[in-house]
């Protein structure tokens, strides 16, 4: 169900060679923020591509149309099965009928991804960017659990997947994306407990300084390498993470492999946030002389 072609001036989205394994096979996974634009890929994008590639049912869930066919032409490349839903996600009745898009299109509803986010270039600490934010990357997230739960209780199975943030965890990500996210790893662990003896398991994966389309926009740094190679010095590894790294994580959560993983939240920031900052430059000295 992949779209039709690519509006002039927006390039196809890089997707990289993923082998068809079907880890996900009869699978149906909703990945909310899962629209794109132009070759480099979002966390929801690389998620929804490679869920699909892996053999999983995915209904992409953005507010944007044209973002949203976007992903679903690369996704319908890599020969996978998808469907687009635009709704604002916001609205409990709206995440219902996501929900119900998933059941009727594919008959079940076995992980959700909860990717919508923003993190709006103006970090003014204003009760209306407040709520915004915390509406869509907080709120959101709430709704749509809340809309899978009854099919996944009747299951007895399922996967919710939270994307959150090393800013859950840090200063600089402006106040309200940093509560919005740290509040995300509080209610993973909530809901982790309130739903684990129903088989679902409730999981994050908290991304570092990947390099994504809206941190790289949110930073004013699209396009400068410098800032980018920063940005990748800042990790232990010395190199930049991006979309598709985010989403082999994601993999793991959604399959059986992690049928014994709940409440966890995965890091994938190169090691950031598990070391003090002071001591960086030396390991990067010593990596040099080496």
């Amino acid at each position: 169900m992949s779209g039709e072609g690519q509006a002039p001036g927006n390039p196809s989205l890089d997707v990289p060679s993923i082998r068809p394994d079907g880890r996900l096979d009869g699978l149906t996974a909703v990945v909310t923020g899962a629209g794109s634009h132009g070759a480099l890929t979002g966390s929801g994008s690389a998620i929804a591509v490679m869920f699909a590639a892996k053999g999983a049912n995915v209904v992409i869930v953005d507010r944007d149309a044209g973002r949203a066919e976007h992903t679903s032409e690369a996704i319908g490349r890599t020969g996978g099965k998808a469907v687009v839903h635009i709704t604002d996600i916001t609205v409990a009745a709206n995440c219902r009928a996501a929900a119900d898009v998933a059941l009727d299109t594919f008959g079940s509803v076995d992980v959700l991804v909860n990717n919508a986010a923003i993190a709006p270039g103006e970090q003014a600490n204003t009760e209306e960017l407040w709520d915004t934010i915390l509406s869509l990357n907080l709120k959101a997230a709430k709704l749509m659990t809340d809309a899978v739960l009854p099919a996944m209780k009747r299951q007895g199975k399922g996967s919710v997947i939270n994307i959150t943030s090393i800013a859950a965890l840090r200063g600089g990500g402006g106040i309200a994306y940093s509560a919005s996210k740290g509040g995300l790893n509080t209610m993973t662990k909530a809901m982790a407990f309130e739903y684990g003896r129903f088989g679902v398991r409730v999981n994050n994966v908290a991304p570092g300084h990947n390099a994504l389309p809206m941190g790289l926009g949110f930073q004013g740094w699209e396009g400068a390498s410098n800032q980018r190679k920063l940005r990748a010095e800042a990790g232990l590894l010395g190199y930049e993470g991006n979309g598709w790294d985010l989403a082999y994580a994601a993999l793991f959560l959604a399959s059986d492999e992690s049928r014994w993983v709940t409440a966890a939240t995965l890091p994938v920031d190169a090691g950031t946030t598990q070391v003090f900052p002071i001591v960086m430059h030396p390991i990067l000295t010593r990596a040099e002389e080496s």
